[in-house]
């Protein structure tokens, strides 16, 4: 791998890495609703999706996306409805007081690390982003192409996790601070379930070359 390809991806990974995009609101939302944890939880939960990514992009799914729309399609309307369930939950949440489920921490940190990782994986833009973006940096007479893919590839999504863990850890503690003002805790549940459920329209009305 070529060092002046690799510092070039670095300072174009970081750009994107903070640019406030799909992830970084999802994770917004569940450390604000949740806590702390809950947003290192959601963190991590798409860290762990974006491995699947990395490896799917490198070995080729991507271009079966690329040319097979109705599978794109298929699973971006799943990743669209999940949201949107997400959303309804927090929304029920809300209409019942807000919070309702603040005596189970340890389980609702497992529930949103398991969300973000369902949401991550059902978001087929990921893999045809790292299509797009990665190939740019690889030189071919540098070695493998497809180890220099999962190198970039992982390097990005350490870069993404640690912008994303402070982020999660900084929502959190802005939603502990609001909870502790009764006049807000309906409304952190509002604030939750209206980002995933822009979040999921937004995939929903999407198109392959949006």
């Amino acid at each position: 791998m070529r060092w002046e390809l690799f510092l070039a991806f670095l300072s174009a990974a970081l750009v994107v890495q903070l640019v406030p995009g799909p992830g970084m609101l999802f994770i917004l939302a569940n450390g604000i609703a949740g806590g702390p944890r809950a947003g290192v939880a959601a963190a991590c939960g798409a860290a762990t999706g974006m491995i699947f990514h990395t490896f799917a992009a490198a070995l080729g799914l991507a271009a079966l996306f690329a040319h097979a729309p109705s599978a794109y399609d298929a699973l971006r309307i799943v990743g669209a409805v999940y949201l949107l369930w997400l959303a309804i939950a927090h929304f029920r949440s809300a209409s019942a007081g807000g919070l309702a489920e603040p005596s189970h921490e340890a389980r609702s940190v497992r529930r949103v690390f398991l969300r973000a990782w369902v949401n991550n994986l059902a978001n087929p833009k990921v893999i045809l982003f790292y299509l797009a973006f990665l190939p740019q940096f690889i030189a071919p007479k540098a070695g493998s192409p497809t180890l220099q893919f999962l190198v970039l590839g992982f390097v990005f999504l350490l870069l993404g996790l640690v912008i994303d863990l402070a982020l999660g850890a900084f929502a959190g503690r802005i939603g502990d601070w609001l909870r502790t003002r009764p006049a807000f805790r309906k409304g952190i549940d509002w604030l939750a379930g209206t980002i995933m459920g822009a979040l999921g329209i937004r995939l929903l009305i999407s198109g392959r070359h949006s």
